[in-house]
Formats: C-alpha cells, structure tokens, sequence
C-alpha cells in the first residue's frame, strides 16, 4: 500500500479518535471539577492526564491532515516542523501522562502499603506542585528536538541537525532510560500492591481497613492498573519502531502512531465503566443537575 493510500485510510480513525478523545476527557475534567467528592489525589492527578490527552489530540490532527499538502519552507516550514509536523508538543504531553502514572502508582503504593508513612503521603496541596514538576521534566527532556529540529531545503522536509552522529544517540539513550526507569517503578509499585490486595490479602491495619474499605481499594487499582497497563500497550509499539528505525513512511510504523494517538481517548471509557462517581457525575451532568446543590442535598 502506498504512503499515500496509508494516510487516506487512516485519516477517519485520528478524526474519530479526536472527537471522541476531546469530548471524553473535556467530560472528565468538568466532572472532577464540579464534583467535590471527586477532589482526590489521584482523580486530581488523572485529570493531568486527561489535559495532556486533549493537548496532545488538539495538536494531532493540523499535523495529519498537514500530510495530504505540500509542506511550506523557510520559517513557517520550521515553525510548522517544530510544533505540528512532527508531532514534538505530542512528545511532551505523552511524557507528562507517562510520569504522571508513574506518580500514581508511587502514591498508591505509598498509600495502601505504608499509609502510617506521613512523609511518603503525596497531600492534596501538593499536587499542583507535583504536576508543574512532571510539566517543566517533560519540556526539558523534548527542548533539544524544538531548538534543532528546522525545515531543510536540501531534502525538503523536517530535519535535525545534530552536532554529531553520537549526540543523537545518547539523547534517544537517555529519553529511552528515563522511559524505562518508570516503567520499571510503575511495574514494581503495582506488583507489590496486587500482592499485598489479591495474593496475601494483606494490609497495613488501620481504623478505616474494613471490608468494604479492601474492596475499594481494590476497585481503584483495578482501574489503575487497567488505564496504565492500556497507555504502555499503546505507546510500545512506538517505541519498538522508533528503536529500529523503521521508516515513517512505512505501513508498521504509522499504524503504531495511530495507536500512540488512540491511547489519548481509551481513558474516559475505562472510567465509564469502572468507576461508579464518575459514572453519577455523567449523569448529573446529563440531567443538568448542579453538583453543588446535589451534594448539599445528600450531606443534610
């Protein structure tokens, strides 16, 4: 199939993942939002995600449908380059929702396992300040691919001019270790969590560790674990090509970004159908009921 016919194929699904990717997780946030007993930790840090999502979605499609034109030169072409074409402020909210799970699953595991561990506690007040940190991480780790990443007349398309044949590979060694390093803190903060919640059934005891309290517990990481476990399946594709260096031209290597996409819309249906307050924000919403009064009516 030609580069071409890929492209034209593939256009109705980013259309379809845009819409619905924008529209999900807008409704996410004005949930949380609107929704005091949705003011959590982890609702809080989810809805970092769910704007990357929608930022990264917002810049997906200019740079796809900038496929089927010629691409302008000379400063507009670079500008273009820098912030559609190739996709880079993409780069940087997939690197703000990876580390932002990662974060959550450092708070849960920090949570479940060592709740009496006051200083290990990710407060509320401070999660503004954790998500600014993961902001200005990720805008640094993608800087070097803004500053030289420019249209090249000499082969009519975006290019990095990298000051040597080794500078490249260190950064990609670098980013690719970074990437690593959380997943690999991710995946041991959620073993020892399925251990401790499945396998052992067995928590720290505190006054609040009901039954009920367990079985809670074990909803959220349930989706915890689902939404993550869905991002690295859509992102490691990805970086399997983009490791070997497949063209961008060929079949492989577009339907993985296609995929890197479609992970920024799965979230909003994973809440859909595994969290019950969401589910009753969705409807209060719907109904045009306002949360405010809702809540004020069930705490009289």
């Amino acid at each position: 199939m030609e580069p071409g016919t890929v492209d034209t194929v593939l256009l109705p699904f980013y259309v379809i993942i845009f819409i619905s990717g924008v529209i999900g997780n807008s409704l996410f946030i004005t949930v949380v939002r609107k929704r005091r007993c949705m003011h959590t930790t982890v609702n809080l840090l989810l809805t970092n995600v769910a704007v990357s999502d929608v930022i990264s979605l917002l810049f997906c499609l200019p740079g796809i449908v900038l496929r089927f034109f010629e691409h302008p030169t000379g400063s507009l072409g670079s500008f273009l380059c820098k912030f559609v074409s190739m996709h880079l402020v993409a780069g940087v909210t997939l690197l703000v929702s990876g580390l932002t799970f990662t974060l959550i699953a450092v708070e849960r595991h920090n949570a479940l396992l060592r709740p009496m561990n006051l200083r290990l506690k990710l407060a509320k007040r401070r999660v503004p300040i954790s998500i600014c940190f993961i902001w200005g991480v990720s805008i640094v780790l993608v800087m070097p691919l803004f500053v030289k990443q420019e249209y090249a007349e000499n082969v009519q398309d975006c290019f990095i001019d990298w000051p040597s044949g080794n500078a490249s590979r260190v950064y990609w060694c670098f980013l690719a270790s970074i990437v690593s390093i959380s997943l690999c803190i991710m995946c041991i903060c959620y073993l020892k969590i399925v251990i401790a919640l499945y396998l052992e059934k067995v928590l720290p005891r505190n006054d609040h560790s009901r039954e009920q309290d367990i079985k809670d517990k074990q909803k959220i990481t349930k989706l915890l674990i689902t939404i993550s476990v869905l991002f690295l399946i859509c992102f490691l594709p990805f970086i399997t090509v983009s490791a070997i260096q497949i063209s961008t031209q060929k079949l492989f290597y577009k339907l993985s970004y296609l995929l890197v996409y479609a992970s920024c819309s799965v979230n909003p249906v994973v809440y859909g159908f595994q969290s019950a307050n969401y589910r009753s924000g969705l409807k209060d919403l719907w109904r045009g009921i306002s949360f405010q009064e809702r809540e004020r009516s069930l705490e009289s």
